[in-house]
């Protein structure tokens, strides 16, 4: 069958061949969308599982054969490179089978391509960044950036200050807060202390000035080095071609290139940032934008953290005031007794568009639920021991079955703990390897420095035992010594030696590591003395106790202070001492311990020796696994360490997009009739700046309109009502999160309930009966 023949095939008998061809049967919402007539803006509001990459390489094809364009005049524009390779084999595949229905069409194919890989190419058509190569990381600079922080913190290292930095820095440009990639665009023109008072806002720890002194250097000097050195970074890619198209010649040479292209769908619209929207819609034709297809999930919106803004497709009409919207509802992956549990959870959420949620897969399904008495990570529970069974099954494959976790802590022990097991995790990031996280390394630096007497281990944690002035002091025994210790032994006797020549205030301190490393030193001689097998186990057993307290007693002051300034978290480092302690309970020799511990490491960070393991699962957090389906999935490690039980009452009272004015009025409502709980929910909302409204004698709860007449107590309370408004959508966004959780399940999801459980858990439609532990 010809091209002309294709064109003259109407809708429906080209779906019909669609159907037989692909050995699909197209639901009623299906073939509503695919009558599409690319004439109005389409959103297609397409639930979890739901087959929307399918859907949209369907429409492509329609378009080709109806002849509405060529395949080389379809643009499909997605995020990840892994749905760009998917969208393409799945173009292929469907041409491929459908040849054998007598629909032949057009060699080539849509360019399916991903937003940095669209800015990136058309960023090199400028002269100025024509031979410029991506740069995937800052730390290729690490060195010299470094040497820019001139006010090094007590705390944590450059390294970690750095990692803040960056972090800083990335969170400004996806929101859209920065133009020139350095500082907030409200304050560029206004002296530093107005850019630190709108950063610190903005960070996610608590920074002196000088910190931020520092960021404005380091973030200069990387601009400066990429400069020098002809790289870009992914940043670059939006910030320099949105700078680019200011000049009106650029502008006009890009819209060329990009006329071509007759019709545009972008994937995953929810996850589309500030600065992409506003670069594809003046990319695009007029023509193409009048009929632009997107496609995506409002309920799986769970990006803002790194710049993405649900508020497009919540306002898609508008954005594009013509535009039809047709859903996809009906989820195909997920068994129906694990979806309707889900169901009540993602509805609670106020801000949604409105579409059922179905499922195509009826009477499927198990939904395992555990309950415990005890919270933080326990190695011998039910649910782990389930885990373990079915991994070790020769009946189950191990890539159906997928630990999810919120946090990087909570996969850390549980990997560790299933490697014990030789079961391997892919873990997918290489700081949620137990051996790589800072509590874990300077505990056991610190033991093998005073076990297998090593300088490098106990220099490279001296800031953690009397923080940079100490560390600062070794630094001067060292250079005073004019040697390079190999031993510790060779240390303490240089710092003796300084230490009676000079008014050192670490005399005391250089004194304790002294007690504690002749103390582990008698054990030695005592255990090289013993005359019998029994008494050696014995004083080896006593010996890994004094080593670990030793450690801990030595870092104390330094953990101490971490907690209280939440640098770290309380949970996570007792989680980790716990389970540090109870795992070295199980030796009876300290050198077995650090063998078995490197050993771990090395299979847990290398894809190919996890490969060569007999056993082997996938272990990812809930924003990795989206896109992705198994067959069995376990939710793990879903505290409160962010949501407090008495913090999600505030997104019921206070649903995200209220206006000031309707805030006022509930405002005053709940004040007045439930204060003392509305106290307990700001505050585990940790909204500190309540108590400027509720002590504030300017404020009038009773009549808040009079009050709110005034300037600055309207700025105080608007302030306010801003924080609580955020804090309102970080919980939908949770909501969210839970949801595409569960939703990645295909026949089985086990989940475990503790007293340390995330809140929002209990609004899942739970099973009654709940196994004891």
């Amino acid at each position: 069958m010809g091209d002309e023949t294709i064109q003259e095939l109407s809708t429906k008998e080209i779906i019909d061949l669609m159907e037989s061809g692909l050995n699909m049967k197209f639901s009623a919402e299906q073939i509503k969308i695919l009558n599409n007539d690319f004439m109005r803006p389409l959103l297609v509001n397409a639930c979890a599982g739901s087959g929307k990459t399918t859907i949209f390489i369907l429409m492509a094809l329609i378009a080709v054969a109806k002849g509405n364009a060529a395949p080389d005049e379809i643009l499909g524009i997605t995020f990840s490179h892994k749905s760009r390779v998917d969208m393409g084999e799945r173009f292929d595949k469907f041409v491929k089978e459908l040849s054998d229905t007598g629909l032949e069409f057009p060699i080539g194919r849509p360019n399916f391509t991903t937003f940095h890989a669209l800015f990136y190419q058309l960023l090199r058509q400028n002269p100025e960044y024509q031979r410029s190569q991506v740069l995937t990381s800052y730390r290729l600079f690490m060195r010299d950036l470094s040497d820019q922080i001139k006010h090094p913190s007590n705390v944590i290292t450059k390294a970690e200050m750095l990692g803040e930095m960056f972090d800083l820095n990335d969170y400004m440009i996806n929101q859209g807060l920065t133009t020139n990639g350095v500082l907030p665009t409200v304050t560029e023109d206004k002296p530093l202390r107005e850019s630190i008072k709108v950063m610190s806002e903005y960070s996610r720890q608590n920074h002196d000035d000088d910190f931020y002194a520092d960021y404005l250097d380091v973030i200069n000097k990387y601009q400066e080095l990429k400069r020098r050195n002809g790289y870009i970074d992914f940043n670059d890619m939006k910030l320099l071609l949105l700078e680019s198209m200011n000049d009106p010649q650029y502008l006009q040479y890009y819209q060329r290139i990009m006329a071509r292209y007759k019709i545009a769908v972008i994937d995953e619209f929810q996850d589309i940032d500030n600065l992409q929207w506003e670069i594809i819609s003046k990319l695009l034709s007029p023509e193409t934008m009048q009929h632009l297809i997107v496609i995506g999930d409002d309920d799986q919106s769970i990006y803002s953290f790194r710049g993405s803004n649900p508020q497009y497709i919540l306002n898609y009409k508008q954005l594009l005031p013509d535009a039809q919207k047709l859903n996809l509802s009906t989820n195909y992956r997920t068994g129906e007794k694990i979806l309707k549990r889900v169901i009540p959870l993602i509805k609670q959420n106020h801000v949604r568009l409105d579409k059922e949620l179905l499922s195509g897969r009826p009477d499927v399904g198990k939904f395992v639920l555990y309950s415990s008495k005890k919270s933080g990570f326990s190695g011998g529970s039910k649910m782990l021991k389930r885990l373990v069974k079915q991994v070790n099954d020769p009946e189950i494959n191990n890539n159906d079955i997928a630990i999810l976790v919120r946090y990087n802590s909570s996969r850390m022990l549980l990997a560790d703990w299933l490697a014990n097991q030789k079961i391997y995790a892919n873990i997918n990031n290489s700081g949620a390897i137990l051996q790589n996280n800072l509590i874990y390394r300077i505990i056991t630096e610190l033991m093998k420095a005073l076990w297998q007497d090593k300088y490098k281990y106990f220099s490279s944690q001296a800031n953690r035992i009397g923080f940079r002035a100490y560390k600062d002091h070794t630094t001067k025994v060292e250079k005073r010594a004019d040697d390079e210790f190999n031993k510790l032994s060779k240390y303490l006797l240089a710092a003796e030696a300084y230490n009676a020549e000079t008014n050192t205030p670490y005399k005391r301190t250089d004194e304790r590591v002294q007690v504690y490393f002749n103390s582990i030193k008698r054990f030695k001689t005592r255990m090289d003395e013993a005359d019998n097998d029994e008494t050696r186990q014995k004083l080896s057993k006593s010996l890994i106790k004094d080593l670990y307290t030793a450690a801990t007693k030595l870092t104390d002051r330094y953990f101490d202070f971490m907690e209280e300034k939440n640098f770290m978290s309380k949970v996570e480092v007792n989680d980790i001492k716990k389970y540090l302690e109870d795992e070295l309970d199980e030796y009876k020799n300290i050198d077995d311990f650090f063998f078995d511990e490197e050993h771990k490491k090395d299979i847990l960070s290398n894809r190919m020796e996890q490969d060569k393991q007999q056993h082997r699962i996938q272990f990812l957090s809930l924003h990795q696994a989206k896109g992705l389906e198994f067959k069995y999935v376990y939710l793990y490690g879903l505290t409160d360490k962010e949501v407090e039980r008495a913090g999600v009452v505030l997104n019921n009272w206070f649903p995200p997009e209220m206006t000031i004015e309707q805030f006022v009025k509930q405002w005053k409502y709940i004040y007045n009739r439930s204060f003392e709980f509305l106290e307990r929910a700001l505050q585990s909302a940790h909204i500190d700046n309540y108590k400027e409204i509720t002590n504030n004698n300017a404020f009038n709860p009773i009549n808040m309109d009079k009050t709110l007449e005034k300037s600055k107590e309207y700025a105080m309370f608007h302030t306010f009502y801003k924080e609580v408004e955020n804090y309102s959508a970080f919980i939908e966004e949770e909501r969210r999160l839970l949801y595409v959780g569960v939703t990645r399940a295909q026949q089985e999801l086990s989940l475990r309930i503790a007293p340390d459980s995330n809140p929002l858990l209990f609004e899942l439609k739970l099973p009654k009966k709940k196994p004891k532990k």
